[in-house]
């Protein structure tokens, strides 16, 4: 593969390189800028042409920045989306060289794929079966199709050992590990006796490169507590997994002090669901209904100090809960009036804007919180059984591979608690098709992939 230039094809490589540098060159007597960002793009494409894991990583360190976006004539492309979309023309260009020109081929995988394609058909028919049809036909192919290509199908295919996937969960917890320690910052630079203090965004050189809401640092947290723990797989110094305990520890403490409800219920959830599965599916034990009791209580003792501030917020939440109930019921009716293939992707906002009751009572229209909301009003009926089902094979791959795979399960039980936590948090939350949501299940995916192959063999 590093040789991939060597072959008796390279010239026509360097051809079609030499023809594109002269349309930038053309291009420079019209507009300078242009140019330079042409030249840019050529550059930015053949060094992950050459180095795709180089890109894979870079995604991975910068998968938490969500608030830092391009901004063109009003078209907005946020920072990881063009850093993803430039590595996955790389990563396409690449294929399709080695395919025509290279003796040595590589086949491409899709995980779940005939169950996507499915989901992906419906969103097509439901968008040219409604108004505004190129709109539609866009989302689908912005959102959608860009997920699964760019974080799920171009990780499944460029981490192809244990060596690679451990490169990329460092990056993704190096990233993580910047998130958490802005979260602690935020703390002391709030006044503790005049206002709520709570773990919140910070602006950086003036840029709120990972948001303005506090859930998406307490989803991106909730995710990354469970899945620094894989690390362990990789360490065999008890001081190192001691660290990576007591990391997970504080990215768990962050994620409470974030009172965030969605978070508290997410990561009590990922908590019990590991000790469930650890001590009765991988350990084997026998139910100890004193021992479950006193993790309960345990659990119970850690949060009530958390949930009396909690409740000093309940106030506040109120026209937050009223809210989300609100956009439930602009979906259902939604449902109701094109049950089987909806009003097209991409078209909750509008849906919502329509709505006098929640535009006179809230302003701006959102978008729903929640993905069940989202995929019944847009893809109706048809589009959410077929979500589902691409969902359910997913996850049920991996959490296959954890039980099948018991002596494994430093690596893989993390990363199912990791993924099942960050696709959960979306039953709430607005990143249903982001690659901060769909790269850590593509991690789990990738991990049981490699490690069913390994004990196979």
């Amino acid at each position: 593969m590093n040789n991939i230039l060597y072959s008796r094809d390279r010239w026509l490589f360097i051809s079609v390189l030499s023809i594109l540098f002269l349309v930038a060159i053309i291009f420079s007597a019209y507009n300078y800028i242009v140019s330079f960002v042409i030249l840019a793009f050529l550059f930015i494409v053949v060094l992950f042409f050459l180095k795709p894991l180089s890109g894979l990583y870079l995604i991975s360190l910068f998968l938490p920045i969500t608030g830092l976006a391009v901004n063109y004539k009003g078209f907005e492309l946020p920072f990881i989306d063009l850093l993803s979309v430039v590595v996955l023309i790389s990563f396409t260009v690449r294929h399709v060289y080695l395919y025509f020109f290279s003796d040595k081929k590589e086949g491409l995988k899709f995980p779940g794929g005939i169950y996507f394609l499915l989901f992906f058909i419906f969103t097509l028919i439901s968008g040219l079966l409604s108004d505004g049809i190129i709109t539609h036909l866009w989302y689908s192919f912005r959102w959608i199709l860009f997920f699964y290509l760019a974080f799920v199908v171009m990780p499944f295919n460029l981490i192809k050992n244990t060596k690679i996937l451990h490169q990329v969960i460092i990056f993704v917890s190096l990233g993580a590990s910047v998130v958490a320690l802005m979260s602690l910052v935020s703390l002391f630079l709030q006044d503790w006796s005049d206002t709520f203090s709570r773990v919140t965004p910070l602006p950086i050189f003036g840029q709120w490169i990972f948001g303005e809401n506090y859930n998406l640092l307490s989803e991106f947290l909730s995710m990354s507590a469970f899945l620094i723990l894989s690390l362990k797989y990789w360490v065999k110094d008890l001081r190192v997994n001691r660290f990576l305990n007591l990391l997970s520890a504080f990215f768990i403490l962050l994620v409470f002090l974030t009172f965030s409800r969605t978070s508290w219920i997410t990561v009590s959830l990922q908590l019990i669901l590991y000790f469930l599965i650890y001590n009765f599916v991988i350990k084997r034990n026998k139910v100890n209904v004193k021992e479950i009791l006193l993790v309960l209580f345990l659990m119970f003792v850690m949060i009530l100090p958390f949930s009396v501030k909690m409740i000093s917020l309940q106030e506040a939440n109120y026209s937050s809960t009223e809210n989300r109930t609100l956009l439930t019921q602009i979906a259902w009716e939604a449902f109701l009036e094109k049950p089987f293939l909806g009003w097209g992707s991409g078209s909750f906002v509008s849906l919502v804007e329509d709505n006098v009751r929640f535009v006179a009572k809230y302003g701006d229209p959102l978008d729903s919180h929640g993905f069940g909301q989202k995929v019944l009003a847009e893809n109706g009926i048809l589009g959410t059984i077929a979500f589902i089902l691409f969902v359910v094979v997913i996850f049920n791959r991996i959490y296959s591979g954890v039980v099948n795979n018991r002596e494994d399960y430093k690596l893989l039980l993390p990363l199912f608690i990791s993924s099942f936590g960050v696709f959960f948090y979306q039953i709430f939350n607005t990143s249903y098709y982001k690659g901060r949501v769909w790269l850590p299940i593509a991690i789990a995916l990738i991990a049981v992939n490699l490690i069913s192959n390994k004990n196979k063999k």
